[in-house]
């Protein structure tokens, strides 16, 4: 009977994995589909500075470094805020207030997007207007910063479930050798949890690439990279707000739509880049403590 019970779950599980696959593979395929006339018809000219549809015009790299450049400075901002409260939360704090701390940045994380960006619209574009003496306060650095507050809660959630998950006796082992607090902390708890930590950075990381209503409401919508490159006070546009905006306004089959939805694809192929190469870094950390 446990044999029985080990086959069906066995080919339950290779099912799951085989109906995942179709569907990446699908969903590739519908967008590659979608997008053949604007490769075909633009071809390299796609990866240009200008994007201009009655002129036929549609470069992609805009909005690409502002997906690139918004969730790069979220993370940086986030992570090491998400892993220090994590830490805090898990090894420090009190038990019995752990619950309550924990629910409540569980209940940060369901807010919808679109909440955090009427709030950045209302309050925290025109305060940075007001601190850098900006005519609008809706530039590529509010578009990072807030969404970096988007994703602590989850990054806080995952890592102190990581931290929180390690064994006692690792802790135990560690203070039986004489290591202080932070010790153990650094040298035993932190490189045990360090595959669940990146893991709930990675699924930060996809929520980042992926926002759509809140980075729209507060980047400035403007389809041109900034001059400077590292002017981050200047508006932008991300790949995400771009098909928010003006996905409706394209005719359905024509080279606007299509370069529209090729810009779709570029985004998942990024996230699937970035997972795999993710997924080998898990590997080789994991052959070093074997």
């Amino acid at each position: 009977m446990s044999a029985y019970i080990s086959k069906v779950g066995k080919g339950y599980i290779i099912i799951s994995t085989l109906i995942s696959m179709i569907i990446i593979l699908l969903i590739l395929g519908v967008l590659f589909l979608s997008s053949y006339d604007a490769i075909h018809g633009g071809g390299w000219r796609l990866f240009t500075l200008t994007w201009n549809p009655p002129n036929n015009q549609f470069g992609i790299l805009p909005m690409l470094y502002g997906s690139l450049v918004v969730t790069v400075i979220s993370l940086v901002i986030a992570v090491p805020l998400g892993i220090f409260t994590a830490i805090f939360t898990s090894e420090i704090l009190h038990p019995k207030y752990r619950i309550y701390v924990k629910s409540f940045l569980e209940l940060l994380a369901g807010i919808p997007s679109i909440i955090y960006g009427l709030i950045g619209v209302a309050f925290f574009s025109v305060w940075v207007g007001e601190l850098f003496h900006l005519q609008s306060g809706r530039t590529i650095f509010t578009a990072a910063v807030l969404l970096s507050i988007m994703i602590l809660p989850t990054i806080i959630t995952l890592c102190d479930d990581a931290i929180h998950h390690v064994p006692q006796k690792y802790r135990e082992v560690a203070k039986g050798l004489g290591l202080y607090k932070h010790e153990v902390i650094i040298t035993s708890v932190l490189p045990i949890a360090k595959t669940d930590i990146i893991g709930a950075v990675l699924l930060a990381l996809g929520r980042a690439l992926g926002e759509t209503m809140a980075v729209m409401l507060v980047i400035g919508s403007i389809d041109k990279i900034p001059t400077p490159i590292y002017n981050l006070l200047a508006p932008g546009q991300t790949i995400t707000s771009k098909l928010g905006r003006e996905i409706a306004e394209s005719a359905f089959s024509s080279i606007h739509f299509s370069a529209m939805v090729f810009m779709g694809m570029i985004l998942l192929i990024i996230v699937l880049a970035l997972t795999f190469i993710a997924q080998q870094f898990l590997k080789s950390g994991q052959r070093l403590y074997e």
